[in-house]
């Protein structure tokens, strides 16, 4: 094996500067070139690649996003589409892929596998709604910056006496929405459409008439201003509703990002050099694992990572 390529790809998780920095260190220790295929699935079709080097890695792993771009590409789904991307990296002499994003990203590894060409895939997602892994990469520092933000809202809410429905990423996850929720002691978490409760939600609201209230809201159960439309419709109370929106993608990843981006890089790279192909990372038990892709793609059963 001389030549990787790796891509990130759908929306951007911090921690994949530093997946892409664990890639390429454990490339470098087999004298292996690595490139960046820019903007995901799109940069092998267009054929945009650009050398990584473990001194300009060195540089960014504190920091968020992706040097490398990311952008979807619903096209990819297309069988011919797959094809000409095989074609492409074999012309380029690339050995082996590794796909560093969420679930549409994993499915386009697996096409890629599926016709013979080498890929891993790595678990990057705030969502941390990735089957059969207790966390994905960026989800760590997506609760922390909804933490952070639903900190500042409270003292603002506390001299008010406002009550806040605050809307969080998530996607059809609750994670996020749980460990926020619970970090900051929320008066309330819906984090599925079945914890939305009219009648539960108001009778906890006039339980604490007078006092300030923030309710932590799951996009994928019901939206702020659902949330606000619902109760002020139904009750005498006035919500103030909030998206925190891409604020939770930004900034420095977490010391635990940043080490797991590290270690999955390493493993990725461990994997495709073993002969396997087909296969995604995941953590399980606090230590990372192999798994097939087509095994976590088909599984239904995402249950929340629970603190604790």
């Amino acid at each position: 094996m001389k030549k990787l390529a790796v891509i990130t790809s759908g929306g951007d998780s911090p921690g994949m500067n530093a997946a892409l920095f664990g890639v390429v260190k454990e490339a470098a220790r087999h004298e292996i070139q690595v490139f960046g295929c820019v903007n995901g699935y799109i940069g092998i079709i267009k054929e945009e690649f650009m050398l990584l080097t473990e001194s300009e890695l060195f540089k960014v792993i504190d920091i968020g996003g992706t040097i490398l771009g990311t952008q979807r590409f619903p096209g990819f789904a297309d069988k011919d589409i797959q094809t000409k991307a095989v074609d492409i990296l074999r012309k380029h002499e690339i050995d082996g892929l590794v796909v560093i994003g969420g679930d549409g990203s994993y499915q386009g590894a697996k096409a890629l596998s599926q016709l013979g060409f080498p890929v891993a895939a790595i678990p990057g997602t705030i969502d941390n709604d990735i089957a059969l892994t207790d966390i994905t990469l960026g989800f760590h520092t997506a609760v922390e910056n909804a933490v952070d933000a639903i900190d500042k809202i409270k003292t603002s809410a506390a001299s008010h006496k406002h009550i806040f429905g605050i809307e969080v990423m998530g996607r059809e996850a609750s994670d996020i929405a749980i460990w926020a929720g619970l970090a900051t002691a929320a008066d309330g978490i819906i984090g599925t459409s079945e914890d939305w409760n009219l009648e539960k939600v108001l009778e906890g609201m006039r339980s604490s008439a007078g006092k300030s209230q923030i309710y932590i809201l799951a996009e994928g159960a019901i939206s702020a201003e659902k949330f606000k439309a619902e109760i002020e419709s139904h009750s005498e109370f006035k919500i103030h509703p909030l998206v925190l929106g891409h604020i939770q993608r930004g900034g420095k990843p977490s010391v635990t990002d940043r080490i797991m981006g590290i270690k999955f890089g390493e493993k990725s790279v461990e994997t495709l050099l073993a002969g396997k192909s087909g296969i995604c990372l995941a953590v399980h038990a606090n230590a990372i694992v192999e798994l097939e892709l087509g095994k976590v793609l088909s599984s239904t059963n995402k249950e929340p990572f629970l603190p604790y």
